[in-house]
């Protein structure tokens, strides 16, 4: 019998797996399957198999309209999806720990500047984009 917190986190893998799964997936694309998309990212990321996968790709749509998630959680979903669409596994890696570092940084920064204040989004950009300029090899710039 399942509980009330087992069902929800059911039904926010299967609408996480669908989301994933129509990010990805293009007809007639052998580089853009359902299987590739489940060996990239669904089975490290929620650890399903095959078949749970092929189940959830399957439900019905209106989950999608039922249970909506946060932006920065649809966020989480979109982007390790969206970079093994377009990059190979090792450089998709390589540029997600740039990237988490890139924003580690620029967090580490605020609050030293400001300790134990709110970070807001303008604030974040900001301090992004003046490490990212700092960093820009002298001939990019």
């Amino acid at each position: 019998m399942e509980t009330g917190n087992e069902s929800l986190y059911r039904y926010y893998r299967i609408v996480s797996v669908k989301k994933i799964d129509r990010c990805f997936y293009e007809k007639h694309n052998p580089h853009r399957t359902h299987a590739k998309i489940h060996e990239t990212v669904v089975l490290p990321m929620f650890g399903i198999c095959e078949n749970t996968f092929l189940d959830y790709r399957n439900a019905s749509d209106e989950l999608l309209s039922l249970y909506l998630q946060a932006a920065y959680i649809e966020f989480s979903l979109w982007f390790p999806t969206v970079l093994v669409r377009y990059m190979p596994l090792c450089e998709a890696n390589k540029f997600s720990i740039w990237l988490r570092n890139l924003i580690e940084n620029a967090f580490l920064s605020i609050l030293r500047q400001t300790p134990g204040c709110r970070v807001d989004a303008i604030t974040l950009i900001t301090y992004i984009q003046l490490l990212m300029e700092n960093r820009m090899p002298a001939r990019a710039r």
